[in-house]
């Protein structure tokens, strides 16, 4: 079945993304080799890597020793990766990306503040004072960083908060590190923590929102000046 314009690697994203779709490839199957993928798609085999290299990113898809790739089961990984895709093809979900975060994470403040487990504030300043060591790490940092919002998450008490809030936490890995240049970010980054920290501690659940929301409202503005 060629595709009569298949000359770039997304075209044939989206058309494997048929083939998965109408069953026509199943998880833990493996998929065919290169070149009868090439064959199959009527295009060069150079195209056919670049293509199952994105999802392999994704995770839709994963290389086997010795084996051949395989078509992976689904996972909250392989969303995440989806959702990477679309935004790496697409500045408006970026925008879209900033307004889940403070739909989602604003709230989880919230709820974290109010239902919290004792031990969580310690746990949050421990990463804050982690992250204040890690100025010349930006994985490290990052890693923190992303650590620091998914525990809120998960002190939420709410399952499908903390699954999201890990989905979106690997999107923000993505985008974000590219602030990390801008003079001041990590320093601001720590201190905007702090304060929501310092209202979880107290159980203030709007205090715990108001500097969420600053938070996140201010991370995205550092982000739209580094992409620009």
């Amino acid at each position: 079945m060629p595709l009569q314009r298949a000359t770039l690697p997304q075209e044939i994203v989206k058309a494997i993304a048929q083939l998965i779709r109408r069953g026509e490839w199943k998880a833990d199957e493996m998929i065919p080799a290169e070149k009868e993928l090439a064959a199959m798609f009527g295009v060069g085999r150079s195209t056919i890597r670049e293509a199952v290299k994105s999802l392999a990113v994704m995770g839709v898809i994963e290389s086997r020793a010795g084996e051949g790739s395989f078509l992976r089961q689904p996972s909250s990984e392989m969303l995440a990766g989806s959702m990477m895709w679309g935004l790496l093809l697409s500045e408006r979900n970026l925008e879209d990306l900033l307004e889940t975060r403070i739909l989602l994470e604003v709230e989880c403040a919230g709820k974290a503040a109010e239902r919290r487990g004792v031990d969580v504030p310690d746990k949050l300043v421990w990463i804050v004072e982690n992250m204040k060591t890690s100025f010349r790490d930006y994985a490290r940092f990052m890693a923190l960083d992303n650590e620091f919002h998914v525990l809120l998450a998960k002190s939420s008490g709410n399952v499908l908060y903390s699954t999201m809030a890990e989905t979106v936490q690997g999107l923000v890995r993505t985008w974000y590190s590219a602030t990390y240049d801008i003079p001041g970010t990590m320093d601001k980054t720590i201190g905007e923590h702090l304060r929501i920290v310092d209202a979880v501690r107290d159980r203030d659940s709007a205090a715990a929102k108001e500097a969420m929301r600053a938070h996140l409202t201010q991370a995205g503005s550092r982000l739209r000046i580094a992409l620009e």
